[in-house]
């Protein structure tokens, strides 16, 4: 049974979904919506520079996407135009537009005919659920409708965050993301409402106020009231990291906490989702990693048994894409043990 999708928005998350998804037999691409000419989506799909040059054929010609025999149909909608996903037969929504919507505009994808909309950025209003792999997704149910793939950083923190507080309990933590700069940040400095979102990317470490506390208290009902943090934008084109302070309740050490997640990267639970890495990595080699997390066990320390210090890598969009795959093929096998 292939699950059919349909991706809305090229951006960066959206490129990466459709270089994961082209190919595949088990998640189709059953149509695609952008705003941008077909002539800039076509020259932005074959050339990348995180992803480099696109591997096969590809053309966008007729309203369709044609690459290795398949014709993919190309929406180009104008602002505030609804695809009509039940006429192409879409299942699930990817809403890759790097845009935070409303539940009610999430709630046209329904309407236009699909089943369900995973959202790739975090809503403006409360979804169905918010489902990040392996720390809640068992919770996941074929009846939810409005799914958040929360973000890049929550993925890559949340699991950490999960095994050391089932491991040695979190009274407190403080996290900071060093983070690569996207789309969202500017080359140049610009005038802006946040005086420091207006200054160059590329140029500067930049602070930034960060959502990633809030999500990972949701996600991990234990930590409600107990964790804060911020962003920092730095000036690379691609590899991100969080570094994770925790106040514990039981006894650490780096060996202890180290083990701990060592032995959690093998098990099932986590599998394709933490990597355990005992070499000494840096941002760019963490680049194209499938993984949600990358934990850097040369990097662990702890203080006085109460606290320990960690950092974990990851690819802000090509792991956070896989992630959104696997949610769609977690909703198709529910969707089969339902119709059993």
């Amino acid at each position: 049974m292939t699950a059919r999708v349909g991706i809305m928005g090229l951006g960066r998350i959206g490129r990466n979904l459709f270089r994961l998804l082209y190919d595949r037999e088990d998640v189709t691409i059953a149509g695609i919506s952008e705003l941008a000419n077909p002539e800039g989506l076509e020259y932005l799909l074959r050339f990348d520079t995180l992803l480099g040059r696109f591997p096969e054929e590809l053309s966008i010609r007729d309203g369709h996407v044609y690459v290795i025999g398949r014709q993919i149909p190309l929406l180009v909608a104008k602002a505030g135009d609804q695809p009509p996903w039940g006429d192409l037969g879409v299942e699930t929504v990817l809403e890759a537009t790097s845009k935070r919507r409303s539940r009610r505009e999430l709630e046209a994808h329904l309407a236009a005919g699909a089943r369900r909309v995973i959202a790739c950025s975090p809503p403006t209003e409360p979804p169905d659920r918010t489902v990040v792999m392996g720390v809640n997704d068992t919770e996941l149910d074929a009846a939810d409708r409005i799914v958040s793939n929360a973000t890049s950083t929550v993925h890559c923190v949340a699991p950490v965050a999960r095994i050391l507080q089932d491991a040695f309990g979190i009274e407190r933590a403080l996290l900071t993301t060093i983070h690569s700069y996207t789309s969202h940040h500017r080359l140049a400095d610009v005038p802006a409402e946040d005086r420091r979102a207006g200054r160059a990317a590329a140029e500067n470490i930049i602070p930034q106020e960060s959502r990633s506390p809030a999500i990972l208290m949701d996600l991990v009902p234990e930590l409600r009231g107990r964790v804060t943090g911020f962003a920092m934008s730095v000036p690379v084109p691609n590899g991100s990291a969080v570094d994770l302070v925790c106040w514990h309740s039981r006894p650490v050490s780096v060996g202890a906490v180290n083990e701990v997640v060592r032995t959690a990267a093998a098990a099932k639970r986590w599998s394709g989702v933490l990597q355990y890495e005992d070499d000494p990595i840096v941002s760019s080699d963490v680049t194209r990693s499938s993984y949600s997390s990358v934990f850097d066990s040369l990097s662990t320390m702890t203080l006085r048994k109460t606290v320990s210090k960690t950092l974990s890598w990851y690819d802000a969009g090509y792991g956070f894409a896989h992630r959104a795959i696997d949610l769609v093929r977690r909703f198709a096998q529910l969707d089969r043990q339902k119709a059993a």
